[in-house]
């Protein structure tokens, strides 16, 4: 029985809207064209693969349309990578032959045991025919011969294995021939720790040739401090011509989602098989948002581990004067940061005279009201709400009151809104038309129920989830908080990334809101730099209280327990662990905001240094030694406008082709698109050696020149 055949794993567009554009497709263009989409080759489902589990989240962050053929249970055909405008199998010198695919990625190295010899030599007959490039995620540097007619080598990567190991210090070697193309990204002057199992090897480059002639040439891009090749391009030659025949991208690391070094990687594999000409686009970020602004903060008390509600930290005029200091030093001390501004989540009722008053007025003799005022154009502003107050459903116990206070009406929400947006006003903070799109409601109420109870006791860990707690998928979300959002023309809502079912971007569609659109979940990242510190010591101790103290303590072993620690850390190894978090983070190219609070701001010692400042340098330290791309600092509602257009673009059907012959792009889709991302073609924004630019796109097709932006 044969492997089935079943392209699946579309992006933007099912199977039925694909066929549907290719009918609609205009006349034939000119020969030696592609379409601009992947082909992954797994050796199973994404359970199964890791390969394949790796390289997906970083296809559909970036947009890059892509199509799945699972070798173990399906064949690889002619006619499934180039199809001619009378259907069938073709070549690129026929009349109306495009290539499906303009990139091949291939989880595993030698797909043993799905994919046959004759399925190998119709994928390299592609790739030489059309131009294709291919990258191989991991795998061990194969040579197969054919034991069937025609006999010979079907599979060689040029490679000779040399050593093993789980612990390489990788030095980049790349060729100056693809300096400008190639990991042009990363901090090549910097070693490149590899922290997971790895296959080492060596270049053979003999006179060794594949049964179709060509002889594999290795050029090694990265190697282990003893010379040997961990990342190679192998150039696939046949005398006399100068130019490759062939040329694959191939890794003998392994490669998973959550190692550093992969997350670094994974950009290039998508870039190396596409020419850097696709659909779609990555850019770095990280945004800061700093909560509760004019507001005072509970403190953690060393004496008793716990907060004392009498112990509270506000910030103060002297602490906003050093947060311009020190982000002005941030910025000079790491070129990737830019322009980089903390947005600050404020809650107006501690900025005006009266809180209750029916006319509020600006507290311009407060001390920290004054500093900011002064400074606000350091600085971003978000509705954090007027009060704080929660959000969540009030009156849900039937056997007693809610122990904090809660809202009954939309209209009583809708007023905490609204006074925040009047004391922006009162203040004169900066872009409060385009941020009234955004709000964060007091401790992301509103979207779980913890039905009237805030009792430390039920918490069941540090993100404050009680065993009782209705979650935003479970019917946990107040429909008034929402008709109050609504109502105010709130059209992005943050959530907290560490609760269940709030760490995705969606339309809230399942609450009825009194509005014909939908409010978008916007997620933010929290951190281990807890709301109630404002110094190291604060820190450390209330981080060895979770994750060690209070077990061993209690008389249990902390190194038996599921996220506890067996031992205390210092501050330094605190913010190491916490640095490496977020870099994860922005190694997956999601805009997702981190989130802290005042009391991290506070300046802790006569340097002027602070838990918020000491977090965002180890961060950008151990980035930059990494990674050259400058880092986007986007305000809230760019975020927010971001990501509906990103959503918009998962309901629409792409056909884009690259005609090589014209060296133009032609693009069109099944509906109108203002700000369809596409990287390597002319004009946009240069950014990491390539442009990137957003184009309007329709059912009608347009063609883009392309430039791989090679001589800038």
């Amino acid at each position: 029985m044969g492997k089935r055949l079943s392209i699946k794993g579309w992006r933007f567009v099912s199977l039925a809207m694909w066929l549907g554009l290719i009918a609609l497709a205009p006349p034939a263009i000119a020969d030696n064209a592609v379409r601009l989409r992947i082909l992954v080759i797994t050796t199973g489902e994404i359970a199964e693969d890791m390969g394949f589990a790796y390289i997906k989240p970083f296809l559909d962050e970036i947009g890059v349309p892509y199509d799945v053929l699972n070798a173990a249970t399906e064949d690889l055909t002619a006619a499934v990578l180039a199809s001619s405008s009378t259907g069938g199998s073709c070549k690129a010198e026929d009349a109306g032959c495009v290539g499906n695919y303009n990139g091949i990625i291939l989880t595993d190295a030698d797909l043993v045991p799905g994919f046959t010899p004759s399925e190998w030599d119709i994928l390299h007959n592609y790739q030489k025919n059309f131009g294709v490039r291919q990258a191989v995620l991991s795998g061990w540097p194969a040579t197969y011969s054919d034991p069937q007619t025609p006999y010979g080598v079907y599979l060689d990567y040029g490679l000779v294995y040399s050593s093993s190991g789980t612990d390489y210090e990788g030095r980049w070697t790349v060729p100056a021939s693809y300096g400008m193309e190639v990991f042009e990204y990363v901090n090549r002057a910097n070693p490149f720790p590899i922290t997971d199992f790895a296959f080492a090897a060596n270049p053979r480059n003999d006179a060794r040739a594949l049964r179709d002639g060509s002889v594999p040439r290795v050029e090694p891009l990265l190697r282990t401090q003893n010379g040997e090749a961990l990342l190679s391009i192998v150039r696939y030659m046949v005398a006399p011509q100068i130019q490759p025949v062939r040329e694959v991208m191939i890794s003998t690391i392994t490669n998973a989602g959550f190692l550093v070094h992969s997350k670094v990687l994974a950009y290039e594999f998508i870039n190396w098989v596409t020419h850097g000409v696709f659909v779609g686009a990555r850019f770095v970020h990280m945004a800061v948002h700093v909560d509760d602004l004019f507001l005072p903060n509970p403190v953690w008390d060393t004496a008793v581990k716990a907060i004392n509600p009498a112990n509270t930290y506000r910030l103060n005029s002297v602490d906003v004067n050093n947060a311009v200091s020190k982000q002005a030093a941030f910025r000079a001390a790491h070129p990737a940061a830019g322009a980089f501004k903390l947005d600050f989540a404020f809650n107006g009722a501690g900025a005006v005279v009266d809180p209750k008053a029916v006319r509020l007025t600006a507290n311009f003799a407060d001390d920290l009201v004054r500093a900011v005022v002064v400074n606000k154009r350091n600085f971003r502003f978000i509705n954090h709400t007027f009060t704080h107050a929660a959000m969540d459903k009030a009156g849900v116990r039937a056997d007693a009151p809610c122990d904090y206070a809660t809202f009954t009406s939309a209209a009583d929400i809708r007023a905490e809104i609204l006074k925040n947006r009047m004391v922006w006003g009162l203040l004169g903070l900066p872009d409060r038309s385009e941020n009234n799109r955004v709000l964060v409601s007091g401790a992301h109420s509103g979207l779980k129920d913890r039905r009237c109870t805030d009792n430390p006791a039920l918490h069941r860990d540090m993100f404050n989830v009680q065993a009782d707690d209705t979650a935003f998928d479970g019917g946990g979300a107040n429909p008034l908080f929402l008709e109050a959002a609504a109502n105010t023309g709130v059209a992005y809502l943050a959530a907290d990334s560490s609760q269940r079912a709030q760490n995705v971007e969606q339309y809230i569609a399942q609450y009825e809101d009194h509005s014909p659109m939908d409010r978008l979940m916007l997620p933010r990242w929290p951190t281990n730099i807890f709301y109630n510190v404002t110094n190291p010591a604060q820190l450390e101790d209330e981080y060895d209280h979770i994750y060690h103290g209070r077990f061993v303590n209690s008389g249990q072993n902390p190194c038996e327990i599921a996220g506890a620690l067996c031992s205390r850390r210092s501050y330094a190894e605190i913010l190491a662990v916490e640095a490496d978090v977020a870099l994860r983070h922005m190694l997956t190219f999601n805009r997702w905001p981190h989130f802290f609070h005042q009391t991290n701001l506070a300046r802790y010692d006569e340097s002027g240094n602070t838990l918020q400042f000491d977090w965002l340098n180890a961060v950008f330290t151990e980035y930059e030694q990494l990674l050259t791309l400058p880092v986007k600092n986007l305000p809230y509602y760019l975020i927010g406008d971001q990501t509906a257009a990103r959503l918009n673009l998962k309901s629409a059907a792409i056909h884009a082709t690259w005609d090589r012959e014209t060296n133009q792009v032609m693009l069109f889709a099944n509906k109108a698109i203002l700000n369809l991302p596409v990287t390597g073609i002319s004009g946009g924004e240069l950014y990491g050696g390539q442009f990137i630019r957003e184009v309007a796109v329709d059912n009608m097709p347009k063609a883009f020149p392309v430039d791989r932006a090679l001589s800038q």
